[in-house]
């Protein structure tokens, strides 16, 4: 990751005064930026105080994507329906039908699975075009994974644990396109696991409202990224034909927030099923971890298998970049912390695991104790 490790010190900050997210500062505003701010200006105002950020046109983020050649007219106001189905038409893509009276995030009775082709026709006919929303697109991973991204990641989002994670093992990633058109939404909700997201407008615009921790609406115009921070509560309205890239994804400054959404949820569970503990006996605890996984995606130990995928690559790094040491340096104390828990030590066999976790921490100690010679 391009982040200018040699130009501040904010890790040696972060790591010398025994930094946690728990006490972090607390930021209610959305900063807007104008001009592109520095890395470390963005970890200090959005990062460390959890605050959401929107980046506007001015900044020039998307300036060079090439999707804005290839998917929009040649005035960049709308999509170019003709040539995305040249595209993409044969593709099959998930299409959520939008009704006034749907609240509730997810609901799957409202999800199918079309052609593409036949999506657009939906999309460019006014009488079904605030019905039919293609969402959670994964793009990117059904085209050539040989040919460049149809857009660039831009550095404030570069170091993504979670989408590294998945592009490592081949999986499934959480690297989105979303098109709708005028009045299709995403109802209320946190996103998934509480991770963050960043959203870029292709064309078209967007309504956001956050309610939770803090109320907040606006509109976001083409050209602009939303930077959302961890466990905000949003809904968003499109207003026009719109198009956007989104992910989720999470970093160092956000996985004990995600460890303990983890930890909250697999609670809530475990006083759902008390009931069948005392007849599940040795299974209780690998029971609620295999629900944990199917109803987030993630338990704790695959958890576990993330944190050593990525301390893996970071040990592999140059050993004078400071973002790897931070990152071996949060990773080393999330393990530390997983290890006390009952739930963690009662469900995971550690011979499964791609290592022992206290042969992880001692390869973790061993790498920051030699950069700091």
């Amino acid at each position: 990751m391009n982040n200018n490790d040699n130009q501040f010190d904010i890790y040696d900050e972060l790591m010398s005064n025994d930094w946690n997210h728990s006490r972090a500062e607390s930021g209610d505003g959305l900063v807007r930026y104008d001009q592109p701010p520095s890395y470390e200006t963005f970890i200090r105002e959005c990062f460390l105080k959890n605050r959401p950020a929107l980046f506007t046109a001015k900044c020039g983020l998307m300036n060079d994507w090439p999707c804005l050649t290839e998917w929009l007219t040649e005035d960049r106001t709308r999509p170019n329906f003709d040539r995305l189905v040249q595209l993409y038409g044969s593709m099959i893509v998930p299409v959520t039908k939008c009704a006034s009276n749907l609240t509730e995030y997810g609901s799957d009775e409202n999800k199918s699975t079309m052609r593409f082709d036949e999506f657009v026709q939906l999309w460019r006919d006014t009488t079904t075009a605030a019905e039919y929303y293609c969402k959670d697109w994964l793009l990117q991973k059904m085209s050539d994974e040989t040919k460049p991204l149809f857009y660039s990641i831009p550095v404030y989002f570069q170091s993504d644990w979670l989408n590294e994670k998945c592009l490592v093992n081949n999986e499934d990633d959480f690297r989105f396109v979303y098109m709708g058109g005028d009045g299709t939404n995403t109802p209320l909700h946190m996103d998934v696991l509480g991770t963050y997201s960043w959203s870029a407008n292709i064309c078209g615009q967007k309504r956001w409202r956050f309610s939770k921790p803090y109320s907040i609406e606006f509109i976001q115009e083409p050209g602009e990224i939303l930077f959302v921070p961890s466990e905000w509560y949003h809904d968003v309205t499109n207003i026009g034909h719109t198009i956007s890239i989104n992910h989720n994804w999470f970093n160092a400054f956000n996985i004990f927030r995600i460890w303990k959404h983890l930890c909250s949820t697999l609670g809530d569970i475990e006083q759902r099923i008390e009931d069948c503990r005392a007849i599940m006996s040795d299974t209780w605890y690998e029971h609620c971890q295999l629900i944990l996984q199917a109803n987030e995606g993630m338990n704790f130990i695959s958890l576990y298998k993330l944190l050593h995928t990525i301390a893996q690559k970071r040990l592999e790094e140059d050993q004078r970049s400071k973002h790897a040491k931070f990152d071996l340096w949060i990773i080393e104390r999330l393990v530390r912390t997983m290890l006390q828990s009952t739930q963690f030590l009662s469900s995971c066999d550690f011979d499964t695991l791609p290592q022992r976790p206290k042969k992880l921490l001692q390869q973790i100690h061993s790498c920051i104790e030699k950069q700091n010679q």
